[in-house]
């Protein structure tokens, strides 16, 4: 009965110890949360030193560079899907290729109806699944 017992004991201990290794080892979820650089708008690299940024913050407060102008929103997410209420911008004029890809990533800002984080890296989705955007966290 004494071998019974310490064998008992030993595998409890076992067992906890392992599961505190393990629970340690989990990686930390990555968050939405942040500053992102636009890389590419609908899969098309966005112009070099654009300044297209997005940062989304904890309160559900988006905002940022559409290239040229600043914008500023709402958003929710649950999951993985990401809800943008209608976007306000400032309303400067820039260089007609700014112009052009800012036009692109409102556009495509909108459209975004879910999102995947991996590795740094933000991507944006439609509805239909078609790839919108993607950043780099700064």
């Amino acid at each position: 009965m004494k071998g019974i017992k310490q064998l008992l004991f030993l595998l409890t201990v076992s067992t906890t110890l392992s599961a505190c290794n393990s629970s340690s080892a989990l990686p930390t979820p990555e968050r939405l949360a942040g500053s992102w650089i636009i890389s590419s708008i609908q899969g098309e690299p966005v112009i070099a030193d654009s300044k297209a940024k997005l940062v989304f913050t904890e309160e559900n407060k988006l905002s940022g560079s559409a290239s040229c102008n600043n914008i500023s929103t709402s958003y929710s997410s649950q999951n993985s899907t990401l809800k943008i209420a209608p976007i306000a911008t400032t309303r400067k004029m820039c260089a007609p290729a700014l112009m052009k890809q800012e036009a692109s990533l409102l556009q495509s800002l909108s459209k975004v109806k879910r999102f995947q984080l991996n590795n740094g890296e933000l991507s944006m989705f439609d509805q239909q699944g078609r790839l919108q955007l993607k950043a780099k966290r700064t």
